[in-house]
Formats: C-alpha cells, sequence, structure tokens
C-alpha cells in the first residue's frame, strides 16, 4: 500500500502566503512521490487558484468539507459538484473540528460520503475519540459507531483516525496506542464492508510533527497521515512526507 500524506490547511492562507506554500512543497515534492501519494487541502478561495500548481507537479488537490446536497439554498456552503470543477480530488469529512464547531454527526456525515462519491470526489472521512471517552474505556465503542454510521456498506474512500485528545494539544499517541487503535479500525471496517480485505487506507492525524512521523508511518496498518498545522510549513510538511523514506537520509 502507497501511503499518503494529506496536508490540511484549514483556515488559513492567502493567496500570496498560499502560492508561496503551494510552491515551496512542489519544488521538492518529486522524489517524495516517487514512494507516496501527497495531497493539500487549502481553504476554498485557494482551490481553482492551486489547481493549476498541483496537478503540473502531481499533487492532489483536496477541500476541507462539502455541503450533503447537490445545490439549493444553503448560504456559505460549497457542493461536491463545485469541488470537483475546481479541479478537487479528495474531500475530508466528519473532521473533529467541524463536527464539534459546526454540530455535524454520523447521518450527514453519511451523506456527505454518498454525494462526494457521486461527483468522483474521494472521501476522507475522520474518525476519534474525545480524552473522555479514551479515560472511560469507550474508545472502541464510538470508533465502531462511527464506522458503521459515517460509511456506507460500499465504502471505498479513506479513513483518518484522529485522537480528539491529541488535536492542537502537541500530544500525539503512542506507537502502542496508535496500532491498538488502527487494528480495530482494520477489522471494524472489514465487519462493516463485509470483506477480508483491510488494505483500505486508514491515516493517523494527531499532532503530526517531523520528529515523530517516522515512527508514526513505520506503526503496521498506518496508510499515511493527516497533517494540520504543520503543513503550514514547507520545511515540516516536506520533512514529514519523507520521514522514513531513504531519500531522507
Amino acid at each position: 500500500m502507497r501511503q499518503m500524506i494529506i496536508g490540511n490547511w484549514k483556515m488559513h492562507g492567502l493567496r500570496k502566503a498560499g502560492t508561496d506554500l503551494a510552491s515551496a512543497i512542489t519544488t521538492e515534492i518529486g522524489a517524495i512521490l516517487k514512494e507516496r501519494d501527497v495531497v493539500l487541502a487549502p481553504p476554498f478561495t485557494l482551490l481553482h487558484h492551486l489547481f493549476p500548481l498541483l496537478s503540473e507537479h502531481g499533487v492532489g488537490l483536496g477541500a476541507q468539507d462539502c455541503h450533503a446536497e447537490i445545490e439549493g439554498a444553503y448560504t456559505g456552503d460549497i457542493s461536491a459538484g463545485m469541488l470537483a470543477d475546481s479541479g478537487v480530488s479528495h474531500v475530508i469529512l466528519g473532521h473533529s473540528e467541524r463536527r464539534e464547531h459546526h454540530h455535524e454527526y454520523n447521518a450527514l456525515i453519511r451523506r456527505k460520503v454518498m454525494r462526494a462519491r457521486e461527483f468522483g470526489l474521494c472521501p476522507v472521512v475522520c474518525v476519534g475519540e474525545s480524552g473522555r471517552q479514551k479515560e472511560e474505556n469507550l474508545a472502541e465503542e464510538w470508533l465502531g459507531k462511527q464506522i458503521t454510521e459515517c460509511l456506507p456498506p460500499d465504502f471505498d474512500g479513506i479513513v483518518a483516525y484522529e485522537p480528539i485528545w491529541a488535536i492542537g494539544t502537541g500530544k500525539a499517541a503512542t506507537q502502542q496506542d496508535i496500532e491498538s487503535r488502527l487494528t480495530f479500525l482494520h477489522d471494524a471496517l472489514a465487519r462493516h464492508l463485509e470483506t477480508d480485505d483491510k488494505s483500505m487506507r486508514v491515516l493517523y492525524g494527531g499532532s503530526v510533527k517531523p520528529e515523530d512521523a517516522a515512527s508514526i508511518l513505520a506503526v503496521p496498518g498506518v496508510g499515511g497521515v493527516l497533517v494540520g498545522g504543520a503543513s503550514l510549513s514547507a520545511r515540516s510538511f516536506l520533512g514529514i512526507a519523507r520521514a522514513g523514506l531513504p531519500l531522507a537520509s
């Protein structure tokens, strides 16, 4: 399985800063793309602008959300069709920040997943447990619920495991934590999708930094990483993207 590195820029970057960042990344990405897939997910305002640059260098263009409906009177929202029309190939859905700040719930995320696929987008569906759920040993129950309720039975996209307690805190799950959760998720996906194939990409996302990336990417079952704050620095993002590869030494 080729691992995937996704940079989620969140609500950061005006046109000049976004162009400079994307240019700095694509200038040095060539050797990395021989080993791994790379996707950048800038704000909606930069999608159309950055598509030619990213496409020229073989970097995928991602979006950070889409609406569940095709079109309509939904002020401030963006549709899957609009994303596809801008050159987007991947869309992040169900991120913990969307769940918290926009009150998104599993059934809505499932509808978004289905709409994204209708327009040829690869959904990257985020699942993860809170600190309280972790402490009360409810993590696996909650993760299993997210898998069954967010993903249609014919799902063929990407899952991103993000321990909510690690996001933006500077904390990172241990390698043992990550392997345990990913083993559970691969098993849950196999049951839900009724398949023996456990090769679906499951990414890790939770304050990933260059100094931690090689050990995280070496964990069995890790299909790549979803990078937040560190993706806003070309040096940090490239350090993560090349971590553990022969070209890094």
